[in-house]
């Protein structure tokens, strides 16, 4: 694996962005099918009372509102590629009030210990200069269109790159009901996008320019300088007015003090403007991680007076040398996080590590420091928005581990999908600690259609439930309980591979509600359902998961709902890379026992498909 041939375009081949208009439009399912769908996830949850009222509410449903709001969806797809887009970014992001740190926000431990990268203190500015240098390298690819994008299957199944659009110079601007994504970065075909960095640190923001004169990047040895200079100037002078702290507050209210911040003055606006445009965002984080699970738990709740929230993708550098990715989720999807990640990890361990010493002989790039005009009232509110913050700072706890016995290439030798594996034993390790079975959302790509995003899976189906029944009777052999597992395991892959397809059931329902939301129809029967509820409908889904590929590089995002987790994936060829998070405040879930259950239960399944294996012999 190295970085040319993952991320280089050859000549010859179309640009990063040439396939996306040519992608199919997103698939609409038939409403009889979605509803049919839709039942079959309700059996495992419901008794068969339950169910039964269940089904007369989807029937009455499918020829009553439900067949007025298809129409009406079927109107609407057929002059939109995308009929669900709009409604994702409102809806499922942008009306949500709460902080989106450490709430909603994507993060990542940057994991450079893999690579035999040293994270030390006397490293810190030295790396951060490169990681820098790297994710300019990364805007210029995406600026120039000269990246590949995203494939699978051999390169055969395209995928859209829309979303690397908005990876750059792009903010997640506060309103008072809805928020809204404002992007400022244009591909080189486009027109011009702008080119500075922000680095941020002590309630202090800085601002330099990455292009020389004659449109090359800034070099590494360069921006060490720069940083060497920002720092010093943050370490032997006083903390600053911590405006960043305001956007950790609720939606509301900082779009009423984002508003009142503008009323002040033109640079007010203008220095905005500054901050939500720049191409690139650093923050220096005085806290000192000891470890990567300590390090993805302070990037979504560290040092709130100098992150910028609102902003897509923030690096994130601490006083002892670790770093974190932080991304603004409903700007894009952790496919793109992972790319990038990837695409700096290859980097700093492909590209030698530059000779410092020639600083002193280049051109000394200038920065300057970006200050805001305030008035009392926002003094006020940013003494206030600190205290809060501190307040929420240990809401969500987060574990790292790596299970190092198996990984990939043994699922495989057992001719299992290794997602598949993941989840049917996770949803087993997750009845094994709290005696009950769990409503379990896992992400569908989707980006295979024109602008597409995920689907649901809602991957806790009829076959696991089976399968946990079976494993729980005392009497089941260890073959019944192999074939049962396969059983389980053979039928996620279909449902995975037939919700890429389209065939899901979550974002059909989802577009229905809207629809109904903005045209006054009532639907409250069937949205009230409590099945439709405890299967994990309208994002109450106990367990949220995703797999993000098959490198070392694992993020996560907070839980779905108080009593449920969060489970991210990678899977290597020997290794699982494991994050999990949960509230602080459920007097139910721990993550740390969940984790640990986890890992049990893989060396359980292990020894019952070896056992099933030896009794055939």
């Amino acid at each position: 694996m190295d970085r040319a041939s993952i991320y280089f375009l050859k000549d010859g081949e179309p640009n990063t962005y040439d396939f996306d208009e040519t992608l199919p439009p997103l698939p609409l399912p038939e409403l009889h099918d979605t509803l049919q769908r839709y039942y079959e996830s309700l059996k495992p949850f419901g008794t068969a009372k339950e169910l039964n009222n269940s089904r007369n509410i989807i029937l009455k449903f499918e020829t009553g509102a439900g067949a007025l709001l298809h129409e009406k969806l079927k109107n609407r797809a057929a002059v939109h590629k995308n009929w669900i887009n709009e409604w994702w970014d409102k809806y499922g992001y942008h009306m949500l009030r709460l902080p989106l740190n450490p709430y909603i926000v994507m993060a990542m431990p940057a994991n450079f210990d893999m690579i035999n990268i040293p994270e030390t203190p006397a490293y810190l500015l030295k790396n951060l200069s490169r990681i820098i240098y790297h994710t300019l390298e990364f805007w210029d690819l995406s600026r120039k269109a000269t990246m590949k994008p995203l494939s699978s299957s051999g390169g055969k199944v395209k995928y859209s790159s829309a979303l690397y659009k908005r990876f750059f110079s792009t903010t997640r601007v506060p309103g008072v009901e809805f928020d809204h994504i404002r992007n400022y970065f244009r591909t080189v075909k486009d027109g011009s996008s702008p080119s500075h960095v922000i680095i941020s640190g002590k309630g202090r923001i800085f601002v330099f320019e990455c292009l020389h004169a004659d449109g090359t990047l800034i070099t590494p040895e360069e921006i060490h300088i720069v940083l060497q200079r920002v720092r010093s100037t943050m370490d032997y002078e006083p903390m600053g007015d911590c405006v960043p702290v305001l956007t950790h507050d609720d939606r509301t209210t900082w779009a009423n003090n984002y508003m009142h911040l503008q009323e002040i003055s033109k640079n007010n606006v203008e220095t905005l403007r500054t901050v939500e445009s720049s191409c690139v965002v650093a923050v220096f984080d005085e806290n000192e991680p000891r470890n990567c699970e300590e390090v993805s738990l302070i990037c979504t709740n560290g040092d709130y007076h100098s992150k910028w929230g609102d902003r897509s993708s923030t690096i994130v550098a601490y006083k002892n040398g670790r770093f974190a990715y932080v991304g603004e989720h409903s700007a894009y999807d952790g496919t793109i996080s992972v790319s990038y990640a990837l695409f700096v990890q290859l980097s700093m361990h492909e590209i030698p590590e530059p000779d410092w010493s020639t600083a002193e002989s280049r051109p000394i790039i200038a920065f300057k420091e970006l200050k805001f005009d305030l008035d009392d009232k926002l003094r006020a509110e940013i003494k206030r928005a600190m205290i809060d913050s501190d307040q929420m700072r240990n809401d969500i706890v987060v574990t790292y581990d790596r299970f190092e016995e198996y990984g990939k290439d043994l699922i495989k030798q057992w001719n299992l999908h290794p997602d598949s594996f993941v989840q049917v034993i996770m949803q087993l390790a997750y009845t094994e600690l709290h005696s009950e079975i769990p409503s379990t959302y896992e992400t569908a790509l989707m980006r295979h259609f024109y602008n597409g995003r995920t689907e649901t899976l809602r991957s806790f189906t009829t076959e696991v439930h089976k399968f946990i029944q079976i494993i729980k009777d005392s009497k089941s052999s260890a073959s019944e309980i192999a074939n049962a597992f396969r059983n389980a395991v053979k039928n996620h892959n279909h449902m995975m591979n037939e919700a890429r397809k389209g065939n899901g059931i979550d974002r059909h329902l989802f577009g229905l509600w809207c629809l109904a939301y903005g045209n006054n129809i009532n639907v409250s029967e069937f949205y009230d359902d409590p099945l439709y509820r405890r299967s994990g409908g309208g994002g109450n889904f106990i367990l949220s998961t995703s797999t993000l590929g098959y490198s070392s590089n694992v993020g996560f995002v907070a839980p779905m709902i108080l009593d449920g987790y969060g489970v991210f994936y990678s899977i290597t060829a020997d290794t699982l890379f494991i994050h999990i998070t949960a509230f602080r405040g459920s007097k139910k879930t721990s993550a740390y026992k969940f984790n640990e259950i986890f890992k049990q239960t893989f060396c359980k399944i292990r020894n019952i498909l070896e056992d099933a294996s030896h009794s055939k012999l």
